[in-house]
Protein backbone atom coordinates (compact mmCIF):
# COMPACT_ATOMS: atom_id res chain seq x y z
CA UNK A 1 0.00 0.00 0.00
CA UNK A 2 1.28 3.45 -0.93
CA UNK A 3 0.07 6.74 0.57
CA UNK A 4 0.34 9.51 -2.01
CA UNK A 5 -0.96 12.39 0.07
CA UNK A 6 -1.39 13.25 3.76
CA UNK A 7 -2.30 16.55 5.34
CA UNK A 8 -3.48 17.61 8.80
CA UNK A 9 -7.20 18.22 9.23
CA UNK A 10 -7.13 19.24 12.88
CA UNK A 11 -4.75 19.18 15.84
CA UNK A 12 -5.43 18.62 19.54
CA UNK A 13 -2.70 19.64 21.98
CA UNK A 14 -2.15 18.02 25.37
CA UNK A 15 0.17 15.51 27.00
CA UNK A 16 0.91 14.48 23.42
CA UNK A 17 -0.12 15.91 20.05
CA UNK A 18 -3.08 14.34 18.24
CA UNK A 19 -3.18 15.08 14.53
CA UNK A 20 -6.07 13.93 12.36
CA UNK A 21 -4.67 13.30 8.88
CA UNK A 22 -6.51 13.26 5.58
CA UNK A 23 -4.87 10.59 3.42
CA UNK A 24 -5.03 9.32 -0.17
CA UNK A 25 -3.29 6.31 -1.63
CA UNK A 26 -3.45 3.35 -3.96
CA UNK A 27 -5.38 0.86 -1.78
CA UNK A 28 -9.19 0.69 -2.06
CA UNK A 29 -9.57 0.02 1.69
CA UNK A 30 -7.48 3.01 2.75
CA UNK A 31 -9.60 5.10 5.13
CA UNK A 32 -9.98 8.81 4.33
CA UNK A 33 -8.59 9.89 7.71
CA UNK A 34 -6.25 8.54 10.39
CA UNK A 35 -5.14 9.80 13.81
CA UNK A 36 -1.46 10.29 14.58
CA UNK A 37 -0.27 10.65 18.18
CA UNK A 38 3.22 12.04 18.61
CA UNK A 39 5.33 14.40 20.69
CA UNK A 40 5.19 17.83 19.03
CA UNK A 41 4.64 19.83 22.24
CA UNK A 42 7.23 22.00 24.02
CA UNK A 43 7.17 19.53 26.93
CA UNK A 44 7.46 16.46 24.68
CA UNK A 45 11.20 15.82 25.24
CA UNK A 46 10.39 15.32 28.94
CA UNK A 47 7.55 12.93 28.09
CA UNK A 48 9.41 10.42 25.93
CA UNK A 49 8.98 7.59 28.42
CA UNK A 50 5.22 8.10 28.28
CA UNK A 51 5.25 8.07 24.47
CA UNK A 52 7.34 4.90 24.41
CA UNK A 53 5.01 3.23 26.90
CA UNK A 54 2.03 4.09 24.69
CA UNK A 55 3.90 2.85 21.61
CA UNK A 56 4.35 -0.54 23.28
CA UNK A 57 0.77 -0.52 24.56
CA UNK A 58 -0.70 -0.11 21.08
CA UNK A 59 1.81 -2.35 19.33
CA UNK A 60 2.49 -5.15 21.82
CA UNK A 61 -0.19 -5.22 24.50
CA UNK A 62 -3.72 -4.10 23.71
CA UNK A 63 -4.18 -6.05 20.43
CA UNK A 64 -3.74 -9.30 22.38
CA UNK A 65 -6.26 -8.54 25.16
CA UNK A 66 -9.51 -9.14 23.31
CA UNK A 67 -10.75 -5.68 24.37
CA UNK A 68 -12.41 -3.18 22.07
CA UNK A 69 -9.50 -0.90 21.12
CA UNK A 70 -8.71 1.17 18.03
CA UNK A 71 -6.71 -0.50 15.28
CA UNK A 72 -3.07 0.53 15.39
CA UNK A 73 -2.05 1.14 11.78
CA UNK A 74 1.55 2.01 12.59
CA UNK A 75 3.80 2.21 15.66
CA UNK A 76 7.27 3.61 15.17
CA UNK A 77 10.20 4.71 17.32
CA UNK A 78 13.51 6.24 16.28
CA UNK A 79 16.97 5.65 17.75
CA UNK A 80 16.54 8.66 20.05
CA UNK A 81 13.45 7.16 21.68
CA UNK A 82 10.91 9.39 19.97
CA UNK A 83 7.77 7.34 19.38
CA UNK A 84 4.51 7.79 17.53
CA UNK A 85 1.45 5.74 16.71
CA UNK A 86 -1.06 6.05 13.88
CA UNK A 87 -4.52 4.81 14.76
CA UNK A 88 -7.81 4.33 13.01
CA UNK A 89 -10.00 7.42 13.21
CA UNK A 90 -12.73 6.28 15.59
CA UNK A 91 -14.95 9.12 14.41
CA UNK A 92 -15.45 7.18 11.19
CA UNK A 93 -17.42 4.53 13.08
CA UNK A 94 -19.44 6.94 15.14
CA UNK A 95 -18.11 6.28 18.63
CA UNK A 96 -19.07 8.41 21.61
CA UNK A 97 -16.09 9.67 23.58
CA UNK A 98 -16.56 9.97 27.33
CA UNK A 99 -15.51 12.95 29.42
CA UNK A 100 -14.39 13.65 32.97
CA UNK A 101 -17.01 16.40 33.02
CA UNK A 102 -19.81 13.85 32.61
CA UNK A 103 -19.57 11.02 35.17
CA UNK A 104 -21.05 7.69 34.10
CA UNK A 105 -23.85 5.54 35.51
CA UNK A 106 -23.92 2.18 37.26
CA UNK A 107 -24.49 -0.10 34.26
CA UNK A 108 -21.84 1.57 32.14
CA UNK A 109 -19.34 1.32 34.99
CA UNK A 110 -20.10 -2.42 35.17
CA UNK A 111 -19.31 -2.76 31.46
CA UNK A 112 -15.92 -1.12 31.78
CA UNK A 113 -15.08 -3.14 34.90
CA UNK A 114 -15.79 -6.33 32.95
CA UNK A 115 -13.24 -5.22 30.37
CA UNK A 116 -10.77 -4.30 33.08
CA UNK A 117 -11.17 -7.74 34.67
CA UNK A 118 -10.52 -9.31 31.27
CA UNK A 119 -7.28 -7.33 30.93
CA UNK A 120 -6.12 -8.14 34.46
CA UNK A 121 -6.98 -11.83 34.17
CA UNK A 122 -4.92 -12.17 30.97
CA UNK A 123 -1.64 -11.99 32.95
CA UNK A 124 -2.86 -12.46 36.54
CA UNK A 125 0.29 -13.12 38.58
CA UNK A 126 1.81 -14.66 35.45
CA UNK A 127 5.44 -15.83 35.67
CA UNK A 128 6.25 -14.12 32.37
CA UNK A 129 5.42 -10.63 33.64
CA UNK A 130 9.05 -9.80 34.40
CA UNK A 131 10.53 -11.41 31.28
CA UNK A 132 8.02 -10.59 28.52
CA UNK A 133 7.00 -7.17 29.80
CA UNK A 134 10.27 -5.63 30.90
CA UNK A 135 9.18 -2.42 29.15
CA UNK A 136 6.21 -1.93 31.50
CA UNK A 137 6.99 0.56 34.32
CA UNK A 138 6.04 -0.17 37.91
CA UNK A 139 4.39 2.09 40.49
CA UNK A 140 7.54 3.28 42.30
CA UNK A 141 8.82 6.82 42.73
CA UNK A 142 11.34 6.47 39.91
CA UNK A 143 8.57 5.53 37.48
CA UNK A 144 6.60 8.57 38.67
CA UNK A 145 9.53 10.97 38.55
CA UNK A 146 7.50 13.88 37.18
CA UNK A 147 4.98 13.77 40.03
CA UNK A 148 7.53 13.22 42.78
CA UNK A 149 9.69 16.09 41.54
CA UNK A 150 6.67 18.35 42.04
CA UNK A 151 5.76 16.73 45.35
CA UNK A 152 9.26 17.15 46.77
CA UNK A 153 9.94 20.69 45.52
CA UNK A 154 8.10 23.12 47.84
CA UNK A 155 7.90 26.05 45.42
CA UNK A 156 6.55 23.85 42.63
CA UNK A 157 4.10 22.07 44.90
CA UNK A 158 2.76 25.42 46.10
CA UNK A 159 1.70 26.35 42.56
CA UNK A 160 -0.58 23.30 42.55
CA UNK A 161 -1.76 23.78 46.13
CA UNK A 162 -2.93 27.30 45.24
CA UNK A 163 -4.46 26.35 41.87
CA UNK A 164 -8.24 25.85 41.48
CA UNK A 165 -7.89 22.13 42.18
CA UNK A 166 -5.83 22.79 45.32
CA UNK A 167 -8.34 25.36 46.54
CA UNK A 168 -11.10 22.76 46.11
CA UNK A 169 -9.32 20.13 48.22
CA UNK A 170 -9.34 19.66 52.02
CA UNK A 171 -6.23 21.30 53.46
CA UNK A 172 -5.24 18.11 55.29
CA UNK A 173 -4.37 16.56 51.93
CA UNK A 174 -1.93 19.27 50.87
CA UNK A 175 0.83 17.56 52.81
CA UNK A 176 3.69 16.30 50.60
CA UNK A 177 5.55 14.23 53.26
CA UNK A 178 2.33 12.47 54.24
CA UNK A 179 1.39 11.76 50.62
CA UNK A 180 4.85 10.34 49.98
CA UNK A 181 4.58 8.15 53.07
CA UNK A 182 1.12 7.00 51.94
CA UNK A 183 2.46 6.07 48.51
CA UNK A 184 5.28 4.05 50.10
CA UNK A 185 2.79 2.29 52.41
CA UNK A 186 0.57 1.50 49.42
CA UNK A 187 3.53 -0.04 47.60
CA UNK A 188 4.37 -2.14 50.65
CA UNK A 189 0.79 -3.40 50.86
CA UNK A 190 0.91 -4.38 47.17
CA UNK A 191 3.52 -7.03 47.96
CA UNK A 192 0.70 -9.19 49.27
CA UNK A 193 -1.48 -8.80 46.17
CA UNK A 194 -1.53 -10.45 42.76
CA UNK A 195 0.40 -8.53 40.11
CA UNK A 196 -1.18 -7.69 36.78
CA UNK A 197 -0.66 -5.39 33.83
CA UNK A 198 -2.89 -2.41 34.50
CA UNK A 199 -4.36 -0.12 31.88
CA UNK A 200 -2.71 2.61 33.92
CA UNK A 201 -4.86 5.61 32.97
CA UNK A 202 -8.49 4.51 33.21
CA UNK A 203 -10.17 7.91 33.33
CA UNK A 204 -13.19 8.79 31.23
CA UNK A 205 -11.18 10.80 28.70
CA UNK A 206 -9.52 7.53 27.67
CA UNK A 207 -12.76 5.59 27.21
CA UNK A 208 -15.44 5.48 24.53
CA UNK A 209 -18.57 3.66 23.43
CA UNK A 210 -19.19 2.14 20.03
CA UNK A 211 -22.48 2.92 18.34
CA UNK A 212 -23.93 -0.30 19.78
CA UNK A 213 -22.82 0.64 23.31
CA UNK A 214 -19.75 -1.63 23.48
CA UNK A 215 -17.15 -0.16 25.88
CA UNK A 216 -13.88 0.86 24.24
CA UNK A 217 -10.44 1.53 25.70
CA UNK A 218 -7.96 4.19 24.58
CA UNK A 219 -4.46 5.35 25.41
CA UNK A 220 -3.29 2.82 27.99
CA UNK A 221 -0.23 3.73 30.04
CA UNK A 222 0.48 0.18 31.27
CA UNK A 223 1.69 -0.30 34.84
CA UNK A 224 2.95 -3.49 36.42
CA UNK A 225 1.46 -3.73 39.88
CA UNK A 226 -1.60 -4.54 41.95
CA UNK A 227 -4.94 -4.82 40.16
CA UNK A 228 -6.47 -2.42 42.67
CA UNK A 229 -4.80 0.72 41.32
CA UNK A 230 -6.86 0.45 38.12
CA UNK A 231 -10.12 -0.33 39.89
CA UNK A 232 -9.80 2.45 42.47
CA UNK A 233 -8.64 4.96 39.84
CA UNK A 234 -11.46 4.14 37.42
CA UNK A 235 -14.33 4.15 39.91
CA UNK A 236 -13.29 7.33 41.70
CA UNK A 237 -12.43 9.30 38.56
CA UNK A 238 -15.45 8.04 36.65
CA UNK A 239 -18.34 8.35 39.08
CA UNK A 240 -20.10 11.35 40.54
CA UNK A 241 -19.17 11.76 44.21
CA UNK A 242 -22.61 10.78 45.51
CA UNK A 243 -22.89 7.84 43.11
CA UNK A 244 -19.46 6.56 44.08
CA UNK A 245 -20.48 6.51 47.72
CA UNK A 246 -23.65 4.56 46.86
CA UNK A 247 -22.21 2.14 44.33
CA UNK A 248 -18.54 1.51 45.14
CA UNK A 249 -19.16 -1.68 47.12
CA UNK A 250 -21.51 -3.21 44.57
CA UNK A 251 -19.22 -2.32 41.68
CA UNK A 252 -16.18 -3.74 43.43
CA UNK A 253 -18.11 -6.98 44.00
CA UNK A 254 -19.04 -6.96 40.31
CA UNK A 255 -15.37 -6.67 39.32
CA UNK A 256 -14.50 -9.64 41.56
CA UNK A 257 -17.29 -11.65 39.95
CA UNK A 258 -15.93 -10.77 36.50
CA UNK A 259 -12.49 -12.03 37.57
CA UNK A 260 -14.07 -15.31 38.63
CA UNK A 261 -15.84 -15.57 35.27
CA UNK A 262 -12.42 -15.16 33.60
CA UNK A 263 -11.10 -18.18 35.54
CA UNK A 264 -9.31 -16.28 38.31
CA UNK A 265 -9.68 -17.10 42.00
CA UNK A 266 -10.40 -13.53 43.14
CA UNK A 267 -9.47 -11.97 46.46
CA UNK A 268 -12.14 -11.89 49.14
CA UNK A 269 -14.38 -8.85 49.20
CA UNK A 270 -12.85 -7.71 52.50
CA UNK A 271 -9.30 -7.90 51.08
CA UNK A 272 -10.40 -6.16 47.90
CA UNK A 273 -12.14 -3.42 49.87
CA UNK A 274 -9.00 -2.81 51.92
CA UNK A 275 -6.96 -2.53 48.72
CA UNK A 276 -9.54 -0.21 47.15
CA UNK A 277 -9.34 2.12 50.18
CA UNK A 278 -5.53 2.17 50.20
CA UNK A 279 -5.08 2.85 46.52
CA UNK A 280 -7.03 6.10 46.46
CA UNK A 281 -3.69 7.80 47.07
CA UNK A 282 -2.50 6.65 43.62
CA UNK A 283 -5.12 8.72 41.83
CA UNK A 284 -4.78 11.62 44.25
CA UNK A 285 -1.06 11.90 43.53
CA UNK A 286 -1.62 11.91 39.76
CA UNK A 287 -4.52 14.36 39.59
CA UNK A 288 -3.27 16.70 42.30
CA UNK A 289 -0.09 17.22 40.24
CA UNK A 290 -1.26 16.72 36.66
CA UNK A 291 -0.12 19.54 34.39
CA UNK A 292 -2.71 21.96 33.03
CA UNK A 293 -0.99 21.53 29.65
CA UNK A 294 -1.89 17.81 29.83
CA UNK A 295 -5.54 18.26 30.86
CA UNK A 296 -7.64 21.38 31.25
CA UNK A 297 -7.75 22.78 34.77
CA UNK A 298 -11.48 22.01 34.77
CA UNK A 299 -10.70 18.32 34.22
CA UNK A 300 -7.86 18.33 36.74
CA UNK A 301 -10.09 19.98 39.33
CA UNK A 302 -12.98 17.58 38.72
CA UNK A 303 -10.76 14.50 39.11
CA UNK A 304 -8.61 15.83 41.96
CA UNK A 305 -11.71 16.75 43.96
CA UNK A 306 -13.21 13.28 43.49
CA UNK A 307 -10.01 11.67 44.76
CA UNK A 308 -9.71 14.15 47.62
CA UNK A 309 -13.19 13.37 48.88
CA UNK A 310 -12.58 9.63 48.48
CA UNK A 311 -9.43 10.02 50.63
CA UNK A 312 -11.63 11.52 53.35
CA UNK A 313 -14.63 9.20 52.94
CA UNK A 314 -12.51 6.05 52.95
CA UNK A 315 -9.93 7.26 55.50
CA UNK A 316 -7.11 6.32 53.15
CA UNK A 317 -4.39 7.77 55.37
CA UNK A 318 -5.76 5.71 58.25
CA UNK A 319 -5.94 2.58 56.11
CA UNK A 320 -2.27 3.10 55.22
CA UNK A 321 -1.22 3.93 58.76
CA UNK A 322 0.26 7.34 57.97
Amino acid sequence: MRIDHAEPVDVIHGACTKVRLSVRGDHPALPPTMLMKAGFEPHSPDMRKMHVNEYHAYRDLMPSTGLNVPDCLCAAMDEDGRALVILEDLCLRGVRFLSLQRPIGFDLAKGFLAGLAKLHARWWDAPELDSDFAWVPDTGETALEHYFTLLLTPDLFETYATSPRGAAMPRMLLDPPRIRAAHAAMREAHKGQARVINHGDMHLGNLYLDADGTPGFLDAQPRLGAWSIDVSYFLIAGLDLVDRRRWQGALLAHYLGCLKAEGIDPPSFDDAWAAFRRDVVWGLLIWMLNGSHFQTEANNTAAATRFAMAMVDLDTFGALGV
